[in-house]
């Protein structure tokens, strides 16, 4: 053989790579990946560079294989939780949900909407033998910040680079929704292509990119005590969907606490103390049936009313939508069925009340915030429906999120039905209500409000100081995340954790925010 071949051929065997005709190569085992991979994620990794890449394998498993899998996979990881002697440790909180996340899996594929892959990857790294391993520290570095796990083996023994180079290694099991989605069923991780960055996975330490608009319903639940990080977490994923997803921001502020975001973002403030309306004008994509019920719920919230004075009111309003009449009738129609009814609600048609029957509703389109502040606690549950009324009729081309803050002033047995019915109707009107509130427990109250949180696909779930038996038994809770509830969510000083809940998909939430955003939310520079 001539010496230049011989050349060609040979190799120099060094501890963490190897090299070939001058040039060093150097390998990363992939051994655990992200719950979901977006479309971009190769290029991220290996850029336009040539001297970086990706050695894969990938091929189907049969049914019988994947379900044998996926049942030792979820024995394995709940024999663990057997096995710990104190309930608060985080590993035992990690096995708890990725067992959670491993059965949603099993779900998938049962009924036949999913199958796993098996996946086998190693990244190969190659150039001077001086920067190999500056580059290998470099890719490390990125892989692990985008959520793999890599193992770095030795390749004094030869076997380990033929086995690479040959493609015979060993893979991860995958459940891929589409090409460019590889799911893994070995520990949670959430990345929306077009998501909003809202955090760290505490599980996997990878980041959360959420899209609303991914899920069943939009809608979301933010809910824990005053001081804990709820509202600036709000306002901050607020903030970042409106540049991520260009959606229209509304809120409801009963008590003043957006005024420094509207001010960064360019909001419309309104105040609805001083402005007037006809709070009897017909919603268009309501039936005649839904806008008296909305209607006579505002009502209640102005008058102390029977169950005869509603009765009455139902009658009328009915009647006065069927045959469109206008208020006149309204008003002839009360006074004749009820003195003491038309005497109660007087006001709204001759007295200090008249404002709210008399103008016309403001198209409330684009950025707006409600400043409620001024207003009465005892007027908050009106100006707040009457709040969500006018938003709901506005019309807008692009998604709208609407925050409605201090939620349980809606949360009246009389009020909550008219929040439950416009909750429905959102979805076809592109629109995600986003309710604060400092209790879930808030909601357990009465039917109609559970059913509000049944219609939040997002749960966030901050400090709670009563954690009752209705509320373990709605979010599935066990000792360990009641005590998280109860003693670690929250504000630390440094940055907020949270129990972080979607469908397929829960965890404990890690939140920051940079000093330029936290100044354009609360205008404090910290320090």
């Amino acid at each position: 053989m001539p010496s230049s071949e011989k050349n060609q051929s040979s190799v120099i065997q060094k501890e963490w790579y190897f090299v070939r005709n001058g040039e060093a190569h150097s390998f990363l085992f992939a051994k655990d990946y992200p719950f979901e991979i977006d479309s971009k994620f190769r290029s991220k990794i290996t850029g336009e560079d040539s001297k970086i890449g990706q050695i894969v394998n990938i091929h189907p498993v049969e049914d019988s294989i994947a379900w044998e899998i996926i049942t030792r996979e979820f024995g394995r990881r709940s024999l663990r939780l057997l096995d710990h002697e104190k309930m608060n440790d985080r590993n035992v909180e990690s096995n708890k949900l990725t067992v959670q996340n491993i059965q949603n899996l099993k779900e998938v594929v049962a009924s036949g909407k999913s199958r796993l892959f098996k996946y086998s990857c190693a990244y190969f790294i190659q150039g001077q033998p001086s920067k190999i391993l500056p580059a290998k520290k470099e890719l490390l570095y990125l892989l692990k910040k985008l959520g793999v796990k890599t193992e770095n083996k030795r390749f004094s023994d030869a076997k380990i680079r033929n086995k690479v180079i040959d493609g015979q290694l060993d893979g991860v099991y995958l459940d891929p929704s589409s090409v460019s989605n590889l799911v893994p069923i070995n520990h949670g991780y959430l990345f929306h292509e077009g998501g909003t960055f809202y955090g760290t996975c505490e599980v996997s330490k990878a980041p959360v990119f959420l899209d609303r608009s991914v899920f069943p319903s939009s809608h979301q639940l933010v809910l824990g005590m005053t001081g804990f990080g709820k509202s600036f977490f709000v306002k901050a994923t607020m903030m970042r969907e409106k540049i991520t997803r260009s959606v229209a921001l509304k809120i409801i502020d009963p008590l003043g606490e957006y005024g420094q975001l509207s001010k960064s973002i360019g909001m419309q403030s309104i105040d609805l103390m001083n402005q007037e309306m006809n709070m009897f004008e017909r919603v268009e994509f309501l039936s005649i049936k839904e806008n008296v019920d909305r209607t006579l719920a505002l009502m209640i919230t102005l008058f102390d009313l029977n169950n005869e004075d509603r009765g009455v009111l139902d009658t009328g309003m009915t009647k006065m939508y069927e045959q469109n009449e206008d208020l006149n009738f309204l008003r002839n129609f009360v006074k004749s069925s009820s003195t003491e009814t038309h005497n109660k609600i007087s006001p709204i048609f001759e007295g200090s009340l008249k404002k709210f029957r008399t103008g016309r509703n403001p198209n409330l389109k684009g950025d707006l915030r409600i400043d409620l502040k001024n207003v009465p606690k005892k007027l908050l549950p009106f100006y707040m429906l009457l709040s969500l009324d006018l938003i709901m009729r506005s019309d807008e081309s692009s998604p709208v999120n609407l925050v409605i803050d201090e939620a349980h002033y809606l949360l009246q047995e009389s009020v909550v039905t008219s929040v439950e019915r416009y909750i429905r109707h959102a979805r076809h009107s592109n629109v995600s209500m986003i309710f604060i509130s400092q209790s879930a427990n808030d909601f357990l109250k009465n039917g109609p409000a559970i059913t509000v949180m049944e219609n939040c696909s997002i749960h966030i779930l901050f400090r709670h100081q009563v954690i009752t038996d209705e509320m373990v038994r709605f979010y599935s809770l066990d000792e360990g995340l009641s005590n998280f509830l109860r003693m670690g969510a929250g504000y630390n000083g440094k940055h907020s954790t949270a129990l972080f809940l979607t469908p397929g998909f829960t965890t404990i939430l890690k939140f920051q925010s940079s000093k330029e955003e936290i100044e354009k939310i609360d205008g404090i520079p910290k320090g």
